[in-house]
């Protein structure tokens, strides 16, 4: 073989080297990750201020003292249209059904919830379909017993929908869903404390994404993992992370902010 003929063959090698990067790299350059990880941010931090809300909503389906504070009910007045179906069973101290939930003798309370609907936040909108079971538990202490706290737990899933816009591009996310609530903690009285003092929510998410716009489309499978750990302070504020990116979460506003 002549030399002429060697380096032809090189350079067609290393072209179509070049081709096989320039196709194996498409799909993340269509979707890209970290835009992916930011939208998945802003949607599973008012999912989970949206669950920390259904929390104190369920306290009030069981007919507990002093159950709100500081929440809208599932959903930011006027921008959410959800329909919330819920069962309860109440039982005593000895673990024992208590007819119509009555508050002088209920210690636990435990929830079926099915909530379907539609959602709106900053630069997205979506739908929602999910089932949860989540249990509330009344703390006592002294004598005579007071109740000092309520601690949640629970799990639940979901299929919802969610369309991020902007920059002249759609990104839908087709998302499943797990969630686990573990030990949510509020004190009492509610008065002065509107926020959860421990505990954590975990939202487990697969999602097909799809981007489309005028000069980029493409799709993408991938995982994220969301997690809220409490306290929060006196403003609503606690730390919501995505994989590796960190953001504020404000459980009154829903606003996800300072992501880096």
């Amino acid at each position: 073989m002549n030399r002429t003929r060697l380096l032809h063959l090189t350079l067609m090698a290393g072209l179509f080297g070049l081709a096989a990067c320039t196709d194996n790299t498409a799909p993340a350059e269509s979707v890209d990750d970290a835009q992916v990880t930011a939208d998945v941010a802003r949607s599973a931090g008012d999912d989970i201020a949206g669950q920390v809300a259904l929390m104190l909503d369920n306290e009030s389906f069981a007919v507990l003292p002093a159950a709100r504070a500081n929440f809208d009910r599932f959903g930011r007045a006027g921008t959410d249209s959800v329909v919330v179906d819920r069962t309860r069973t109440c039982y005593d101290a000895q673990d024992q059904v208590v007819a119509d939930c009555a508050p002088a003798t209920t210690r636990k309370v435990v929830f079926h919830v099915a909530v379907d609907g539609s959602r709106t936040g900053t630069s997205f909108s979506g739908v929602v379909h999910r089932v949860m079971d989540l249990t509330v538990v009344r703390n006592f202490s002294g004598a005579p017993a007071t109740e000092v706290s309520r601690t949640h737990d629970g799990v639940g899933t979901s299929a919802d929908t969610t369309t991020f816009t902007g920059d002249n591009l759609t990104r839908i996310h087709a998302e499943s869903a797990t969630d686990s609530i573990n030990a949510v903690t509020w004190n009492l009285p509610r008065v002065n404390n509107p926020f959860p003092v421990s505990g954590s929510v975990v939202r487990r998410m697969t999602l097909h994404v799809t981007v489309e716009g005028a000069n980029r489309s493409g799709t993408r499978d991938v995982q994220r993992r969301a997690e809220v750990t409490f306290p929060a302070d006196a403003q609503g504020n606690v730390v919501l992370t995505v994989n590796d990116l960190t953001c504020n979460l404000n459980l009154v506003t829903r606003a996800v902010t300072g992501c880096h």
